[in-house]
């Protein structure tokens, strides 16, 4: 027995299908070699809805470091990772008392500090990609301070990608193992100012070169990126139950998803042009002349019911 899905939309053509995602690209060719801050953030856990606790940054020429007051407790595993503790009204590092400001100050002395270079800098990190740059989003948004961050920086260059590619074959990227290879150190990692002191000479300082001012047109990505992936997870969890139900594949609902569709949107479509119109929607061209998520026929009909 199949299920037809109900639309539900009172006036369609009152609400408008969006444009494709803009990814946000960085102007490259226009871009003159910026300074480049390194930034690490310690966290509540490992999760991305983890609170940030300590937020530093270093460049040549300064350094930016605070501890942050958070709003859900810090788990054993990252205390034991972090060392920063909780006793009472105290905030402890290596159980020596520290100073904590509540993330609102923390975050607006951060973006003070960008705001003081007098060319914008490039946000540099390990694993950022993957875990900072989303906490950092998650938190300013919380504030509605993002737009007002990202005038302050050109973009972001996640390290570990750089590395993994300058200098392959490695069999651990992780900074500590970096450090240790490249630079015959070891360090206290899980100090976000300590990380930062060593990433930025690992960056700059090896017989590598500097490899992110030789590589930054390859892995320079956009301030957006953290936004759009938000974006795209809320679209993507609309097709779940197409998903589960084999309506839709995963992969076909993330390309969907990555091209700013949700679920309702397809349903607009077909509402208005019937398959016709859900044709048009799924196999338009993007501006880099790919289809936008699949120009199958037969993949238009299982879209329509299921």
């Amino acid at each position: 027995m199949h299920t037809v899905f109900v639309l539900g939309i009172e006036h369609p053509d009152q609400e408008e299908i969006p444009e494709v995602m803009e990814i946000g690209e960085v102007d490259k060719e226009a871009m003159t070699v910026p300074p480049l801050l390194v930034f690490d953030l310690e966290t509540t856990g490992i999760s991305k809805s983890s609170d940030i606790i300590q937020l530093a940054a270093y460049s040549k020429d300064s350094t930016f470091e605070t501890y942050i007051l958070p709003s859900q407790p810090i788990s054993k595993e990252a205390t034991n990772i972090t060392r920063i503790t909780v006793c009472g009204n105290n905030r402890l590092y290596n159980s020596k008392p520290v100073n904590f400001k509540y993330p609102h100050q923390a975050l607006t002395d951060f973006i003070t500090f960008l705001s003081e270079f007098s060319c914008k800098p490039i946000l540099v990190g390990h694993n950022i990609k993957r875990f900072d740059c989303h906490i950092l989003y998650n938190a300013l948004r919380f504030y509605n301070m993002y737009s007002d961050f990202c005038s302050h920086i050109i973009g972001f260059v996640d390290s570990l990608d750089v590395f993994k590619h300058v200098v392959p074959g490695l069999t651990s990227y992780s900074q500590t193992s970096l450090v240790d290879t490249l630079l015959d150190e070891t360090y206290a990692a899980h100090n976000a100012l300590e990380d930062n002191r060593l990433l930025f000479r690992l960056v700059t300082c090896t017989s590598q070169g500097n490899v992110i001012s030789d590589n930054i047109t390859d892995f320079i990505f956009s301030p957006n990126y953290p936004h759009n992936c938000h974006i795209q997870q809320d679209n993507l969890k609309t097709f779940s139950e197409a998903i589960n139900c084999r309506a839709v594949s995963k992969a076909k609902a993330i390309k969907a998803a990555h091209s700013n569709l949700r679920l309702s949107h397809l349903k607009l479509s077909i509402e208005r042009n019937g398959i016709d119109g859900l044709r048009a929607l799924l196999s338009e061209l993007t501006n880099q002349g790919k289809v936008l998520v699949t120009s199958v026929k037969r993949l238009f009909r299982s879209y329509m019911t299921f």
